[in-house]
């Protein structure tokens, strides 16, 4: 299903007339905190709730879609889908699948067979690393935008490419990958010496691990304990309805055990949990404000909403697995801006190119953070987010602007203020 809707996207995207991004637009969002996985679904109201990153579907930068045979390569549909996110504006992370059918069927005939209409049917480890490599050079080569061997048109390069995707989720229906911690070390390690290669100002990001339950912990421990801090640039998280701290306390406690804890770090898909507790649109624009600050109050760099809108002939379980619906997207299946789209876009606006950030208060239960209360400092700029039960911090005086997060804002004097579980942006104006 997913191939078959990566080729519609296209297919449509080859129709849709669009001007290229200026170059101050472009340049200015490099620095966002935000982006969708994939943009690609809806690029215009994506823009518009202030995402400048697009995580685009792994088949557009898969070894054996791109050089289906050996020595053969055709990079038509990955161009194409390249300057359509680029005329929107999107800096893209490139995520690059290290699978190729006839590399696979070389070494790995063993293998079980994946349950895939399209691409490879086997997933292992690259059975002749050297060619892998040569293919990961001439793909960066092709992006990097430094005149030589450039797209044709190209206008702004990629230079974040992600390894893989997912690698310890190795059942169905979620197959990513087939091979040890080892086999996947070796494919980072290859990876990365090839993208340096190709272009040394260009950045490495570590296959996403799926979250944090002890098993998923277990692979990635036997990885780094290879060495894999040497060979990434970011490290790199997802959160499917793992809770609204999205995993984050966990993740940078693992960083710090394998000395990676000064590495950047994202989390390139976030997922608001939509299958268990039924709450209303309101409701998960508050969770998802409530994570995204909570997130970014917590040193991730970049984050990745996937549910930004279902196409119309998916159902809820047939995009990604179960959790996907129209509960939690920014944009239903009208194509109507939800709550969450509103939330997504004030956060965005609110927080943009902050310097500082001084935590004043924070409480986790479960997957809820009750509490929070946060000072941003942008330049000259000083803005507090707020919610929960406590009180105002005691610098709050006299008359604010408050914003809610549907970007509604009110003068108020600060005394008939009440916090509750939905952030609330202050800003003293006198």
């Amino acid at each position: 299903m997913r191939r078959v809707l990566l080729l519609m996207i296209i297919i449509l995207l080859l129709f849709v007339p669009a001007t290229f991004a200026s170059e101050i637009e472009f340049q200015e969002g490099l620095n966002s905190f935000f982006g969708f996985m994939p943009a690609g679904f809806d690029f215009e109201h994506a823009r518009q709730a202030e995402g400048y990153w697009d995580r685009p579907f792994f088949e557009l930068f898969e070894w054996g879609i791109i050089e289906r045979e050996e020595g053969f390569f055709s990079f038509r549909m990955t161009d194409e889908y390249v300057r359509r996110a680029q005329r929107y504006g999107f800096h893209i992370l490139a995520n690059i699948h290290p699978f190729a059918q006839w590399d696979q069927d070389l070494c790995h005939s063993n293998l079980p067979r994946i349950n895939t209409p399209m691409g490879p049917q086997t997933r292992g480890k690259p059975c002749n690393i050297e060619k892998y490599k040569s293919f990961v050079i001439r793909l960066v080569e092709r992006y990097d935008g430094d005149g030589q061997d450039d797209m044709p048109g190209l206008k702004y390069p990629i230079k974040y490419w992600e390894v893989a995707n997912e690698p310890e989720m190795q059942r169905e229906p979620l197959v990513f990958f087939q091979g040890s911690p080892k086999d996947y070390f070796e494919i980072l390690k290859a990876t990365y010496q090839a993208v340096k290669e190709a272009n040394s100002q260009s950045y490495v990001v570590q296959g996403g691990m799926a979250g944090m339950d002890q098993w998923m912990v277990s692979f990635w421990q036997s990885v780094f304990d290879l060495g894999a801090a040497s060979y990434f640039d970011i490290a790199n998280m997802h959160s499917i309805g793992h809770g609204e701290h999205l995993n984050i306390p966990a993740f940078k406690r693992f960083l710090s055990r394998n000395n990676a804890s000064e590495k950047p770090f994202w989390i390139t898909e976030v997922q608001i949990e939509d299958r268990i507790d039924k709450k209303t649109p309101r409701e998960y624009a508050d969770s998802l404000a409530r994570s995204y600050i909570f997130a970014l109050a917590n040193g991730a760099e970049k984050l990745f909403y996937v549910n930004l809108r279902l196409p119309e002939h998916l159902t809820s379980e047939a995009e990604g697995g179960p959790g996907f619906s129209d509960l939690s997207t920014l944009i239903d299946s009208s194509g109507k801006p939800t709550p969450l789209f509103y939330a997504h876009r004030t956060v965005a606006l609110k927080l943009a190119n902050f310097q500082k950030i001084k935590k004043i208060k924070e409480k986790i239960r479960g997957k809820i953070i009750l509490e929070g209360q946060y000072r941003f400092i942008n330049d000259d700029r000083v803005i507090y987010v707020l919610w929960g039960k406590g009180r105002l911090p005691s610098e709050i005086k006299g008359k604010v602007k408050v914003a809610d997060i549907s970007g509604s804002e009110k003068i108020l004097t600060s005394g008939s203020i009440r916090l509750t579980s939905s952030p609330i942006f202050i800003e003293i104006i006198e």
